[in-house]
C-alpha cells in the first residue's frame, strides 16, 4: 500500500464568465448618464473594473450594442454590451480606465451616497 490517499478531492467547475481581468469595485446603483445616438437613459452601476462595468437599465438591449457612458465631467467611455440578463447588462468599454480613476469614481460615490444618507436622515429628524 502506498503512503498516497485514494480519496479524490472533488474540484469545482469555474464559470470563465467569473474569470476576471481587473478588479471590480462594487457601487449601489448610482445612476450614470449614457446615451446611444439621439436616446438618453441611465446606467445604474452595480460594479466598475478598468475594463467594464455592469448595470440596470430601463431599456431593451441587445449583445453587441454600443453607447456612451458619461463617467465623470471630463470622462466619457464608449462601451459595448457583451451579455444581457433582463434588466442588467454587462459591457466592455472600448478603452482600458486608469486604476487611480476606478478608485476615485467609487470613492466620490461612496462620498456622494453618504451624504444623502444624512440629508435624508436631517430631513427625517426636522420632520418630527
Amino acid at each position: 500500500m502506498s503512503g498516497k490517499s485514494s480519496a479524490s478531492v472533488a474540484e469545482t467547475p469555474v464559470d470563465p464568465a467569473e474569470l476576471r481581468a481587473y478588479f471590480r469595485w462594487s457601487f449601489k446603483g448610482e445612476p450614470f448618464p449614457c446615451h446611444m445616438g439621439k436616446k438618453e437613459f441611465v446606467l445604474r452601476l452595480k460594479d466598475l473594473s478598468r475594463g467594464g462595468a455592469c448595470g440596470l437599465v430601463d431599456e431593451p438591449f441587445a449583445v453587441g450594442d454600443y453607447f456612451f457612458i458619461r463617467l465623470a465631467d471630463n470622462m466619457v467611455v464608449e462601451a459595448e454590451v457583451r451579455w444581457v440578463k433582463r434588466v442588467m447588462i454587462g459591457v466592455k468599454f472600448n478603452h482600458l480606465l486608469t486604476a487611480r480613476f476606478v478608485v476615485r469614481l467609487h470613492e466620490k460615490a461612496a462620498e456622494e451616497r453618504a451624504k444623502r444618507q444624512r440629508d435624508d436622515l436631517n430631513a427625517l429628524l426636522k420632520g418630527r
